[in-house]
């Protein structure tokens, strides 16, 4: 019970410390925000990367839920895409500081933290791609989910540059349009589909 007490204070002064600075707070500084040692904080993440990872993790899930919930509004497979990506944007420029501070982790994690976040990404193309396997393209299930992976990764070269120019969510929508139409026509043309995305 105290450890789930200590992960969640942990992670709560970790989103603080994010929020608040511009450079990754150091383990010693998380440690003294909760209250407690720096010790605990490698003893239940691991390491900063961990930690990151977990804030990216739990942020994730809400996510999920939201993607889950919205994809089976959509009228057509562009639809369906943009409100996914919507939801994305939601989450990740309503904090632009700790999305700033999760990407720029990426550059420098291990294997294992990598592989956890590769997941991730999994996770969240498979709910565009079941989307879109279940009401459009039943039949061609591995490609559906290769164009999902890419979208996902379009998305987040994107959100880079979103970041540092610090644009709107209406400005990614525009710039990632053209390429969300691309890959769906790409998509369309390799399963032999008809009609516009």
């Amino acid at each position: 019970m105290r450890s789930a007490k200590a992960r969640a204070q942990i992670l709560k002064a970790t989103r603080t410390l994010l929020i608040s600075s511009s450079k990754p707070p150091t383990v010693r500084a998380i440690a003294a925000k909760a209250k407690y040692s720096p010790g605990l904080v490698i003893q239940l993440f691991g390491n900063k990367a961990g930690l990151i990872h977990e804030i990216f993790r739990q942020s994730n899930k809400d996510l999920l839920r939201v993607l889950e919930d919205k994809a089976d509004t959509a009228q057509s497979p562009e639809e369906l895409i943009l409100i996914a990506i919507e939801a994305l944007l939601g989450r990740d420029l309503a904090f632009p500081q700790i999305t700033r501070q999760i990407m720029a982790f990426t550059w420098s994690w291990g294997p294992e933290e990598e592989a956890k976040f590769r997941e991730t990404l999994k996770d969240m193309s498979a709910i565009i791609a079941n989307s879109l396997v279940s009401h459009y393209l039943p039949q061609d299930e591995e490609l559906v989910r290769a164009a999902s992976f890419s979208l996902i990764n379009i998305y987040v070269g994107i959100l880079r540059i979103a970041l540092q120019e610090d644009w709107s969510a209406q400005e990614v929508l525009e710039r990632i349009t053209p390429s969300v139409r691309l890959v769906l026509t790409g998509l369309k043309h390799m399963t032999g589909e008809t009609g516009t995305p």
